[in-house]
């Protein structure tokens, strides 16, 4: 009963002192958010970019065309156009590997994009863009029998 009585009599001048952040704590909060944005500055136009590799690669695999029956150059030139018309313009899309195998044609847009994030700290991604002529409604992630194993030092 006396412990009930303690709670009640507690002074309410404690608890008004205790509403908010401190400066400190403010702080402390702006620059984590700050960070995050900065990250994302640097992040998100990475991604834009490589949603219209995907996109490049699936515009070869429109109704009424076959990729495998198209040429080398046929098929860089509308990657190609496609990166113009949309402002792709870093340099790793721009690896544009096509592969014909016995029977199937596989199309490869492999690349690592690097952003300076502050001083010397970058930030690295890597993107993996396959379209097989054969599945072009699969596209555009590499299978697992194509992708490459993790190398050890």
């Amino acid at each position: 009963m006396q412990r009930i009585e303690k709670v009640k009599n507690f002074p309410l001048k404690n608890l008004q002192k205790q509403r908010g952040l401190t400066l400190i704590s403010w702080v402390f909060v702006l620059a984590i958010l700050a960070f995050c944005g900065m990250f994302a500055f640097r992040v998100v136009p990475m991604y834009s970019e490589n949603v219209y590799v995907v996109n490049a690669l699936k515009s070869l695999a429109e109704p009424g065309m076959k990729v495998s029956e198209m040429s080398d150059a046929e098929i860089k030139k509308k990657i190609m156009d496609f990166y113009t018309v949309n402002n792709v313009r870093s340099e790793g899309p721009q690896n544009i590997v096509i592969d014909r195998k016995s029977k199937s044609l596989i199309v490869t847009i492999d690349y690592e994009n690097r952003a300076n994030l502050f001083s010397n700290i970058d930030i690295v991604m890597r993107f993996q863009n396959h379209l097989d002529g054969d599945q072009p409604n699969l596209c555009c992630k590499p299978s697992a029998s194509e992708t490459p194993r993790a190398t050890k030092y």
